[in-house]
């Protein structure tokens, strides 16, 4: 079957910006107790104004600038959130919505794992519907359900969105998907929940434990499947749940810091959405250095539990840059 690319990259952060000396402010805590824990020195958070479907109209809205599609073109659209606007209707409708668009378009909820599963589904849609042109988009705006006077867990959180637009057509540059790699382990669902109209919480001690095992199994899985070592890889995308985590999970793989991309210290954990941030924010910033077939890998974890991966290839040459105004 023919192959599917990401041919546009978009992301969007809000403003605002919430320290740690402003957690300070409202929970007995420190900067070296929160650093220690977590790495995290800043998360973002959206307006009240501002929902979900607001940050992924925004991603989108980038990302179909870079990719160069109109929106009337997008046959499809799937947004992946584990922090909807409301139960009903999807988050997607309402993104369509503000972007005056008609696709078919619906949600998603892999928790965490909400960017690999949502380019799987995508993917599938593509190949079974013979579609062309398909937006996935992860957005969380997680400050919503964050209780800010609990220490352990309003120290993590932010809000973003991500999106990438997927086809099987091959474009003069972006990126092949190889393959994909999902896995369940649900005897742990309890572990990590957000109840209707309640807040987030966590079982963090056996979450971790979760998290470091999905992580090697599914990111080694993938490598020795196609044959490759870490040092293969031009980078390597986790879920930004902490940079903590992270750092052992890039150490226990033998990814070296050059290799690893990540935002979590400077947006905190953005969900589904924090992947999805970190790795098209570097694509649009760095895809002039990028060389055909280079290869990339991204692995995440979320609620569930889920847990997947998706291995990307560089095809192309690395588009020119936009000459400066006079």
């Amino acid at each position: 079957m023919a192959p599917t690319y990401l041919t546009g990259f978009g992301c969007f952060h809000p403003e605002e910006i919430i320290t740690n000396a402003t957690l300070m402010q409202r929970v007995d805590t420190s900067e070296e107790w929160i650093l220690s824990r977590t790495g995290i020195r800043e998360r973002r958070r959206a307006p009240a104004d501002m929902n979900t479907s607001g940050l992924a109209a925004k991603a989108t809205a980038a990302a179909l600038e870079d990719g160069g599609w109109s929106g009337q073109q997008v046959e499809l659209l799937i947004c992946a959130t584990s922090t909807p606007d409301m139960l009903i209707p999807g988050t997607a409708s309402f993104i369509c919505q503000q972007l005056k668009i008609d696709p078919v378009a619906f949600d998603i909820n892999a928790a965490c794992s909400g960017f690999v599963y949502g380019m799987v589904v995508a993917d599938a849609m593509i190949k079974s519907q013979k579609l062309d042109k398909v937006v996935m988009v992860t957005a969380e705006k997680y400050t919503r359900v964050t209780n800010y006077d609990d220490r352990a867990s309003c120290i993590f959180f932010g809000d973003s969105a991500g999106a990438v637009l997927m086809s099987p057509t091959r474009p003069a540059w972006g990126m092949e998907l190889l393959d994909f790699d999902m896995r369940n382990y649900n005897e742990g669902a309890h572990m990590v929940t957000t109840e209707i109209g309640g807040y987030f919480r966590q079982d963090g001690a056996a979450v971790k434990n979760y998290a470091l095992r999905a992580f090697h199994e599914s990111a080694t899985f993938m490598l020795e499947k196609h044959g490759l070592e870490p040092d293969d890889l031009r980078a390597f995308v986790g879920h930004q749940a902490n940079l903590r985590v992270l750092q052992t999970v890039a150490d226990t793989l033998n990814v070296h810091e050059k290799q690893h991309w990540h935002n979590v210290e400077l947006f905190g954990n953005q969900g589904a959405a924090g992947a999805a941030s970190t790795l098209t924010s570097r694509v649009v910033a760095q895809r002039q250095d990028f060389q055909d077939g280079d290869l990339f890998l991204c692995t995440v974890f979320g609620s569930g539990f889920t847990c997947g991966s998706a291995l990307m290839r560089w095809v192309g040459e690395a588009p020119v840059p936009a000459e400066n105004p006079a």
